[in-house]
């Protein structure tokens, strides 16, 4: 039985961010579209009631100065819709709001690469590979890569990144994809250091999976982990303590960042061979 208009949380959060375009009489949607740089359709169907991405939410509530108690009350808003559309999603919000707000990212990858890193068209891959349907993983793919954005920002964050070189054997979606891949990962900014764990090493302390840390001043760390049908998302101490314990021996065991850029070179040279 669909609920009705005013008590679902995906009409209601419309309506808000309707009104708040609406704060500036000649703020028509056509201007909206044009500062957020996206097309005029894009803002009708949100005020339709269609969820907007995450980055989209953020450009429009800054957009239109949406602060303090109001942007707080849309947010959660945003998250009950998010939640009633797709748990999944709804679930690791925090940690991408933790992400922009971060002055530190720790990340221990043996499996794919981070999200804070992919291309579109890897994005892409992985999104397919789970089960997104095309328009799905398109989506998804897009608003991964404006969350990128946070590590060109003059006050982004320092970003720790240690890979298993595994997944650089791994094929995702083809060989061109795969040396695209490789060649953003040697592009990265100086802000974002990169190590690699060397195949040769075997087993490491990360082979429980992947651990991803947010650390933003003033607040408790937040860790994502990886688990077969869902991320989890926590700020609990011990696991914190546990993951990030886990974190530094892996990186403990390394190449320094000149060798780990010798490995991504190689691999980048056999995905285009």
């Amino acid at each position: 039985m669909a609920s009705h208009p005013e008590t679902n949380p995906a009409h209601l959060l419309a309506d808000l961010l309707k009104l708040a375009r609406q704060q500036e009489p000649d703020r028509t949607q056509e201007v909206l579209a044009q500062v957020l740089g996206k097309e005029r359709s894009t803002v009708s169907k949100v005020e339709q009631g269609r969820l907007p991405a995450w980055d989209v939410l953020n450009d429009w509530l800054a957009q239109c100065g949406v602060t303090g108690l109001a942007e707080v009350a849309i947010r959660g808003i945003y998250r009950l819709a998010r939640n009633a559309e797709d748990p999944a999603t709804a679930a690791v919000m925090p940690w991408h709001d933790a992400t922009q707000r971060a002055h530190a990212l720790r990340y221990w990858q043996p499996i794919l690469i981070p999200g804070i890193c992919q291309t579109a068209a890897y994005a892409y891959e992985t999104y397919r590979a789970v089960g997104r349907s095309p328009e799905q993983a398109e989506e998804a793919a897009a608003a991964r890569v404006a969350r990128q954005a946070v590590l060109s920002r003059e006050d982004g964050p320092t970003v720790v990144i240690v890979l298993d070189e595994n997944v650089l054997h791994r094929l995702i979606g083809s060989p061109a994809v795969m040396a695209e891949q490789c060649a953003k990962l040697l592009s990265l900014p100086d802000s974002v250091l990169l190590h690699i764990l060397p195949a040769a090493l075997g087993a490491s302390p990360g082979l429980g999976g992947p651990v991803s840390l947010a650390s933003v001043s003033g607040e408790p760390d937040v860790l994502l982990t990886g688990q077969m049908l869902e991320d989890v998302v926590s700020a609990d101490a011990a696991q914190v303590r546990a993951a990030s314990a886990t974190f530094e021996r892996v990186r403990a065991m390394t190449g320094n960042i000149m060798d780990s850029r010798i490995i991504i070179e190689r691999h980048a040279e056999r995905w285009t061979a």
